[in-house]
């Protein structure tokens, strides 16, 4: 009975040596955390991934029962370039990322997946969350008109229509893509004016027709963004208020960070301006949340949500030319400004995505949202 005792502990020990856990610790080149990065385990000589899994908000993964030996970890993240290191018995690993340089800019938008720019076979642009905060839009048509190949009109001032045009298509020829929830009206129409992107971390601009992964109004584009994820083991508080010339006021707040298999960033924004002619005034607020939650080593569950409401004042046309002064037809009109019309958008939306990494390089999601736009424009009825 000893004996068998003796040999049973033998066995477990030898197995216990052949097998141990592995943390992966992902920064960038400032050492902040990298979180939904993808870290893949590969075995010496091969080229297949035995394991596969997303960072947490602080930046790390947690690979159980590793087999012992020459292992090669590789992280794949947005922004970052492509970084592979070799694992000899070690149970803890950090790694830091480099920025990618423009042909190894990790995209989601051409595939559906993480890949590289330069392997997706497709004319993609895209601005970081760096380039947005240099920037600064107020909508997303500020930002749009520095990709190559989007072509910008505003109708207006601030609030007025913004549309997008690709390759000669139409404006409703795009698919637009706010945190994984299509925003698109019946028949492809969407108003980049009213889209604010405060704490946007990424926004993608893939040309072309894209029908055959985003559907039929994908005729000439889609463009796509994605809400910041916090980082930080510190709660990071960002705030600020600016303002300029014709009554332009903008403030803006956000809370973010990480505390274990959690991450979360808060964020709301509140932009108000009178215009520079009568009943010409636009406000914006926005307010939103991207919390984020680590279950277990091979799956992960995060919440986005937002809500905008805009008003803006319609004055209709009235000036031509420096006057009001319309002649048609050997007629002469007077054109007074509309004072009291105004145009509301108030919309909603949220997604929950599960996302399960499982053997090998099989990945699946599961995702639902919820898109709520109420569209209004109110004129009071004149009566002598």
């Amino acid at each position: 009975m000893r004996s068998c005792c003796r040999f049973l502990a033998v066995i477990s020990l030898s197995i216990s040596a052949l097998a141990s856990d592995l943390t992966v610790r992902v920064l960038d080149p400032r050492s902040a955390a990298v979180p939904g990065a993808q870290v893949e385990l590969f075995s010496a000589g091969s080229d297949r991934a035995t394991a596969i899994s997303n960072t947490t908000g602080q930046g790390t993964v947690h690979f159980r029962e590793v087999p012992t030996g020459d292992l090669r970890v590789r992280v794949l993240a947005p922004g970052f370039a492509e970084q592979s290191r070799a694992v000899v018995n070690e149970a803890e690993v950090t790694i830091t990322l480099t920025l990618a340089v423009a042909t190894e800019t990790v995209t989601v938008s051409a595939t559906r997946t993480a890949a590289r720019t330069d392997e997706s076979g497709a004319s993609i642009e895209s601005l970081s969350g760096a380039e947005l905060d240099t920037i600064r839009p107020v909508a997303a048509n500020d930002a749009l008109r520095f990709l190559p190949g989007a072509i910008v009109a505003s109708s207006g001032q601030r609030g007025g229509l913004g549309s997008l045009f690709v390759r000669g298509g139409d404006s409703r020829y795009n698919k637009v893509i706010v945190d994984g929830v299509p925003v698109n009206d019946p028949g492809g129409t969407f108003d980049f004016g009213t889209l604010p992107l405060f704490e946007e971390d990424r926004v993608e601009f893939l040309r072309g027709a894209q029908s055959t992964l985003y559907g039929s109004d994908a005729m000439t584009s889609v463009v796509q963004t994605w809400s910041r994820i916090g980082n930080t083991p510190v709660p990071e508080l960002r705030f600020g208020a600016d303002a300029g010339n014709y009554g332009t006021e903008n403030g803006y707040a956000s809370l973010a960070g990480a505390n274990g298999r959690f991450d979360y960033n808060v964020f709301g924004n509140q932009f108000n301006t009178s215009g520079s002619g009568p009943n010409d005034d636009y406000s914006n607020s926005l307010e939103g949340a991207n919390l984020g939650a680590k279950l277990n080593d091979w799956a992960s569950l995060r919440l986005r949500t937002r809500h905008d409401n805009s008003v803006s004042g319609v004055q209709n046309e009235w000036n031509f030319n420096g006057t009001n002064v319309l002649t048609m037809h050997g007629t002469t009109y007077t054109v007074l400004p509309d004072l009291d019309q105004r145009a509301r958008q108030n919309n909603f939306l949220s997604s929950l995505e599960l996302a399960i990494n499982g053997p090998s390089r099989l990945q699946q999601r599961i995702a639902g949202f919820d898109y709520t736009l109420h569209r209004t424009n109110i004129d009071a009825i004149r009566q002598n």
